[in-house]
């Protein structure tokens, strides 16, 4: 697969789970609808029109990051039901100062020339979950082939399926520090496509992912990418 990485910083960034609404906790990393966004976003696509294309040309993603705090905002807004308006409120979580490697591969060069090019000159501004997350692109990589390789031990980032029953624990506690936030894999049943009417779109395929934060190694290892010194699992 020909893989390009980019290196991101983003002073906030907040990744909502579809189903909350009122309270509205981040994922710790960018989905896999994310990354789709960001793509498409540089190339100058619709949302739409980046799934398709990342369809017809079976592009892949992968990410590892992490951040160092969290915040919650709070929104007061005004909603109209019929002939009255009610008062509410919102509390959205973020994470602040977040870096991340972002890998995105096809199995063509010349699609992922394309991508490169794009990433350099983005035709939209480019962001990690609100329109008001901007993302700082610190390095694009060349576009590499690089070849699969079965690997266990992961940190900071997303796989493929329920892995909470396939892993050990790798921490040492007693070399890591006090101010280390020790956590643990977590599961989310998340959107990886949808059906588009209009405006409107709605969500015709959920996926489990795993997203590791602490190091583990699992029991099984499973095909992954190295590259640029990270460690990927590229998702589709």
């Amino acid at each position: 697969m020909f893989i390009l990485t980019l290196d991101v910083w983003a002073q906030t960034a907040s990744f909502r789970i579809p189903e909350q609404h009122t309270f509205q906790p981040t994922l710790p990393l960018p989905p896999i609808t994310t990354l789709i966004g960001l793509m498409g976003a540089a190339l100058g696509l619709t949302f739409d029109e980046a799934i398709a294309f990342k369809k017809k040309h079976a592009i892949a993603f992968g990410v590892t990051g992490s951040h160092a705090g969290e915040m919650r905002d709070l929104w007061k807004y005004i909603k109209i039901k019929e002939n009255e308006t009610l008062r509410d409120v919102l509390i959205r979580e973020y994470v602040t100062d977040f870096t991340a490697a972002i890998a995105i591969g096809a199995p063509l060069e010349a699609v992922m020339d394309t991508i490169e090019s794009a990433f350099h000159s983005p035709t939209y501004a480019l962001t990690l979950g609100t329109s008001d997350d901007l993302v700082k692109l610190r390095r694009i990589s060349d576009v590499v082939l690089a070849e699969e390789c079965l690997h266990a031990d992961f940190e900071n980032t997303v796989l493929s399926g329920d892995k909470t029953a396939l892993y050990e624990p790798t921490i040492d506690l007693r070399e890591t520090p006090v101010s280390y936030t020790i956590r643990a894999p977590q599961v989310f049943l998340l959107p990886t496509d949808f059906t588009f009417t209009g405006d409107a779109r709605r969500i015709s395929r959920r996926e489990l992912f795993t997203f590791v934060g602490s190091p583990i190694t699992l029991k099984e290892p499973i095909r992954a990418y190295h590259v640029n010194g990270n460690r990927f699992e590229m998702l589709q």
